[in-house]
């Protein structure tokens, strides 16, 4: 009977044994990205947290593409938000409250994989500074001019190439915590852009703030040249709402002359 429970134990410690190897196999056989690889990332203006939080796939597709940059942008951001509670509002004078670092750029993708045209790929990062009062559902749109005839593909009635993430940036640490990651945007046309919807979370900590990022592949026809800017806008929700976006011939946009939402803008110009 002992004899038979020592047999059972040993045989339960093997199985046991036999599955932690398993999964140690498995997370060692996850794809990731070398040293080579992220430096390369890095010199596209593409910080660690991106790089940390953005889906290896499309890291991966950056790097075998032969990305090089043809425009870049970083901007800092207040937000005029609109509260009763006096002792939220913080007066600094003549000098603006920074609340919100907004960055991106446009990327032509040397390697296209569609016949006839060229690859670019338009990205935008966001960064809270301070908290926001309202942490709601904010938007950020990437539009591009009905003139320039973009496309982009889609697969069983799916739009491809979108991607978007959100996190909590440890301000401490320096680390983050990756909430959602979507593959499809909230708003979009064929030709005239993407729009992204971030939660933002209610319970952080003192040392927690919002980031996030927005991205999209598109092409151009290869025999077209010229120049052209793509409008990156951030939509804040400054009191309860929501916040709007519309389809228009200057492309994907916030709403326009919505009182409770805080719009801030970038145009980034390239050449195709």
């Amino acid at each position: 009977m002992k004899k038979n429970s020592i047999l059972m134990f040993l045989g339960v410690i093997f199985a046991l044994t036999l599955g932690f190897n398993h999964q140690v196999e498995a997370a060692e056989g996850e794809p990731s990205l070398t040293d080579a690889e992220k430096n390369y990332l890095y010199g596209l203006n593409f910080s660690e947290t991106e790089v940390e939080n953005m889906p290896y796939e499309e890291l991966k597709f950056l790097v075998d593409s032969e990305a090089e940059i043809l425009t870049s942008f970083e901007e800092i951001y207040s937000f005029d938000e609109v509260t009763n509670d006096p002792s939220e509002i913080t007066t600094f004078g003549d000098i603006p409250s920074a609340d919100m670092s907004f960055k991106g750029n446009v990327l032509k993708l040397n390697n296209s994989t569609v016949s006839g045209y060229n690859a670019f790929y338009a990205h935008a990062n966001f960064r809270w500074l301070n908290k926001p009062i309202w942490a709601l559902t904010d938007k950020i749109a990437i539009g591009f001019p009905s003139s320039l005839g973009v496309y982009m593909p889609a697969q069983s009635g799916k739009l491809q190439g979108f991607n978007s993430t959100y996190s909590l940036y440890n301000t401490s640490t320096g680390g983050t915590t990756l909430m959602s990651s979507s593959s499809t945007p909230s708003t979009w046309d064929p030709s005239l852009g993407v729009a992204g919807s971030f939660d933002l979370n209610g319970s952080l900590n003192k040392f927690q703030t919002h980031e996030g990022t927005i991205a999209q592949t598109f092409y151009i026809k290869s025999s077209s040249s010229g120049k052209a800017t793509i409008k990156f806008e951030y939509g804040h929700k400054k009191l309860s709402g929501t916040v709007g976006i519309s389809i228009l011939p200057v492309g994907v946009s916030i709403t326009p002359n919505q009182s409770n939402v805080d719009v801030r803008s970038y145009g980034a110009s390239f050449s195709y």
